[in-house]
């Protein structure tokens, strides 16, 4: 008799944690997605990169970007005074947007590329841990305080040049 409670205790025990687990990562995908400015065909989780989405459109997304960044990873202020902007992305250029989202504690850089009229991209995602996400492989601490600006710069400056190699294999 304890030999079965133990085996129906340890059965209960390994699928809870892995439909807990599937459910989170599932939760945390879509959040990000609610935070998407625009829609999005697809939206999956790239392999060996810890919080990197890449997305899809099957349409041009025509927001204009916070920065763009060229194909040596140079980022540079979108709207300038001293240089004029073009409301359509070059195919030679990655469009750049920031999104952060305080309540949630997370900041989203979403790096977009276009080729034949469609967009696709990464989106980057600094999320601070949180008791739902706890276990997303988060950086822990609040990504989101204005005052750590600059370790944000330093974390989506190396996550995201993922997006510069891709931008240099497509324009060869």
């Amino acid at each position: 008799m304890n030999r079965v409670l133990f085996f129906i205790s340890m059965a209960f025990a390994l699928c809870s944690c892995a439909v807990q687990k599937t459910t989170t990562s599932e939760e945390f995908a879509k959040d990000v997605q609610k935070d998407l400015p625009f829609k999005v065909s697809e939206l999956k989780a790239v392999s060996n990169h810890d919080n990197t989405y890449s997305f899809r459109s099957d349409a041009y997304i025509s927001l204009l970007p916070d920065y763009e960044v060229d194909s040596e990873g140079a980022s540079m202020i979108y709207q300038t005074t001293f240089a004029p902007t073009h409301h359509t992305q070059p195919s030679n250029v990655i469009w750049r947007n920031i999104i952060i989202n305080k309540r949630d504690k997370r900041v989203l850089c979403i790096d977009r590329l276009v080729k034949n009229n469609r967009t696709f991209g990464y989106v980057y995602v600094l999320q601070s841990e949180t008791a739902r996400y706890s276990d997303s492989g988060t950086f822990h601490w609040d990504v989101s305080n204005p005052k750590l600006l600059l370790n944000v710069s330093d974390a989506i400056e190396g996550m995201s040049k993922f997006s510069v190699v891709t931008l240099n294999t497509l324009t060869k």
